[in-house]
């Protein structure tokens, strides 16, 4: 039984050619040791901090363009409403005018109306008084 366990706990091992290999094999393109590079998180962070200054520069640029393009929009809008402003002026003084003619008209007929009764009124007592 001894010797049982003693099996149990050694590794498998493979043999090729005559050799023992133990080691555990690393995944496909994976290098354990590779070279050493103190420069290579330097380089590393420059090419992110370049790349990020970059989508930096393109969204200002970007935001420039829709600023300009949002400007120009409101100019026309406030060209349009401008244009727009002078019609409705125009319009509300002509119908002010036309009020204004339609409350003079409205006067001239109530002392027309009034000239007219005070002439009735005076032809009714003439023909009421007694020697007429």
């Amino acid at each position: 039984m001894s010797e049982n366990k003693q099996t149990q706990q050694t590794p498998k091992t493979e043999i090729r050619d005559g050799k023992t290999d133990t080691a555990p094999k690393a995944a496909p393109g994976f290098t354990p040791f590779m070279a050493f590079d103190p420069m290579q998180a330097w380089t590393i962070g420059q090419q992110a901090w370049q790349s990020t200054q970059q989508a930096w520069l393109a969204s200002q640029e970007a935001f420039h363009k829709m600023i300009g393009d949002a400007f120009g929009r409101s100019e026309q809008f406030t060209e349009q409403f401008a244009a727009l402003e002078g019609q409705m002026a125009q319009r509300a003084h002509e119908a002010v005018d036309q009020w204004a003619k339609l409350a003079h008209d409205t006067i001239n007929y109530g002392v027309q109306l009034s000239s007219q009764a005070r002439k009735l009124g005076f032809e009714t007592a003439r023909k009421m008084t007694p020697g007429a």
